[in-house]
């Protein structure tokens, strides 16, 4: 029996452009304790996110935001 429920969120990533972002952005996400998916849309400027405690939506927004992009949690 687990006792971590895997959640998923939906955000808006502003400021990526290139194949280079994404990149920098997976690699982000990933290095968050807790998170265990990252899938970037570079077309639609979003990125989804499965992860499950300690990591938190916030967490990777602003994990997100540090290396330089721009973030909002859309769902």
């Amino acid at each position: 029996m687990t006792n971590s429920a895997s959640s998923t969120v939906l955000l808006s990533v502003d400021g990526m452009g290139c194949g280079a972002c994404v990149a920098k952005i997976e690699k982000t996400a990933k290095a968050v304790e807790g998170v265990n998916t990252v899938s970037v849309d570079l077309a639609n400027k979003q990125a989804s996110i499965g992860f499950s405690a300690p990591a938190d939506a916030t967490t990777i927004a602003k994990a997100i935001d540090a290396a330089g992009y721009e973030t909002t949690i859309l769902g």
